[in-house]
């Protein structure tokens, strides 16, 4: 449910209960001479800005999960000094010379109901037209635990409530972290936190934990992208690709990665696609790893060692779930499983993992599994025998790499959580990181199962989950 607030001069409103679990959280930006201070304590908002760049102060709602739409000419300087002003008064009063919207959401089923500030739109009278979203690409900042290695996005941790808790417990435990609220994945229900800077993580989830009304906690984890291998000897690429469309009823397959690039080729087998770093913003791929998985997902690649050969192509739902430096986290992998299941999607393909393992993420897979989503997830490119998450999670069926010859690869990971192996060597017309070429690893033979799965159910729409598996026993 949304709640459009127009311009205070235009319009008077019943004050909403807004930002009700956004506590205890300063941010400080100092530009050559232009202070900066913004600090959110529960419904209160303060502002210190002398001579301040309009949108330099937008970048920061935008920090704090807030979308903002801005007519790019409009960048007046902001001048003001206040203290604990009701959010609404106090950003009408830096924008009282422009024209706005500010819009809540109120996201149902959540153990702690919330009216939050969802967006703010800002535009020259009658030309709103001309508004883009405001968006800021940049990485996720990950920092590793000493204690196990694990990766993790610094300053934020994940909860999920009891349903007994209530909004006075939930405003007072977030009060003593010095926490805001900056996401909620409503089906999962489950709290995306901002901490202060330089909080300690492990030692807040560990104190979080013990809260009667908390159900669980973790750091927000974080994942690299998996490595593939790069053949040596450069060769000569064919990226002149003929993509035949899907036929009707042909099964889609959501591909959660490092996103498409727009010149891949593949505008007529993509069925959807989302970016859930910046929701706002076209889907794209600096990296590549993305695009290579597309490729093969779709069957318009097809790997060494592939007898068959299929003149169909799959439906694809390519999501970026990975920043520019090849690192996504859990939080944004559940917002790409929930874009998936809305967009029908019934195979997932993830081409990426690492030996963390996180109950928050596991709870998230088998929900989408409950859903029909097949999952497969990739074993890993080093030989370790070391168990790897996603791909070892019940829920999901561990893929590791052949050669060309059919033997198991040397560098693929092995053990009881690989489920099956199969071809893992490709030449690609899209390089990761670099040039096209013969690519290795367990994220091509993880793609290429996906499309296996998609291909079988495409020929066969009423097939069982058991049809399913026998059909990857005898295939594989």
């Amino acid at each position: 449910m949304k709640f459009p607030v127009k311009h205070l001069k235009q319009m008077q409103m019943k004050k909403i209960s807004i930002f009700s679990l956004m506590l205890a959280f300063s941010l400080l930006s100092v530009s050559g001479t232009d202070a900066l201070e913004i600090r959110i304590i529960g419904e209160k908002l303060s502002i210190h800005a002398d001579h301040v760049p309009l949108q330099n102060i937008l970048k920061h709602m935008v920090d704090l999960g807030i979308r903002v739409q801005i007519d790019p000419d409009l960048n007046p300087e902001i001048s003001a000094s206040f203290e604990n002003r009701d959010i609404q008064e106090g950003l009408g009063s830096i924008l009282k010379s422009l024209n706005y919207v500010l819009i809540w959401e109120s996201p149902e089923g959540l153990p702690v109901p919330v009216a939050k500030l969802t967006e703010i739109q800002i535009f020259k009278p009658g030309k709103k037209k001309f508004m883009k979203p405001f968006i800021i690409r940049s990485g996720f900042s990950v920092k590793q635990n000493p204690s196990d290695r694990s990766l993790y996005v610094q300053n934020e941790i994940l909860l999920m409530l009891k349903s007994g808790m209530t909004r006075v417990e939930f405003m007072k435990l977030l009060k003593e972290l010095g926490g805001i609220v900056v996401s909620i994945n409503k089906i999962l229900g489950i709290y995306r936190i901002r901490l202060p800077e330089n909080s300690d993580v492990s030692s807040l989830v560990n104190l979080v934990t013990s809260h009667p009304g908390i159900a669980g906690a973790e750091p927000n984890y974080a994942y690299p992208i998996s490595l593939p291998h790069r053949g040596g000897n450069p060769i000569e690429v064919n990226t002149d690709l003929s993509v035949n469309r899907p036929h009707e009823g042909a099964v889609p397959i959501a591909i959660l990665d490092s996103g498409l690039r727009p010149d891949s080729g593949l505008t007529d087998v993509v069925l959807a696609s989302f970016d859930a770093l910046s929701p706002d913003e076209a889907i794209s791929d600096s990296l590549g790893h993305g695009t290579q998985m597309a490729l093969i997902a779709a069957g318009v690649i097809e790997p060494y060692g592939v007898s068959e050969n299929s003149e169909t192509t799959s439906p694809i739902i390519p999501i970026r779930t990975f920043d520019d430096n090849g690192f996504t986290s859990n939080f944004s992998i559940m917002r790409g499983i929930e874009f998936a299941l809305e967009n029908g999607a019934r195979v997932m393909s993830l081409s990426w993992g690492a030996e963390t393992g996180s109950e928050f993420l596991e709870n998230a897979l088998e929900y989408a599994g409950s859903k029909g989503l097949f999952i497969v997830a990739s074993a890993g490119n080093e030989p370790t025998g070391k168990p790897v998450y996603p791909a070892a999670y019940p829920s999901v069926i561990g893929i590791g790499a052949l050669a060309p010859d059919g033997k198991p690869w040397e560098k693929s990971n092995y053990g009881d959580f690989v489920t099956l192996k199969a071809p893992g060597f490709a030449t690609l017309p899209v390089g990761y990181n670099g040039e096209p070429g013969i690519y290795a690893g367990t994220s091509i033979s993880a793609a290429f199962v996906a499309r296996f799965i998609s291909d079988y159910m495409s020929r066969n729409p009423d097939a069982t989950v058991k049809d399913v598996q026998s059909a990857l026993r005898s295939r594989f």
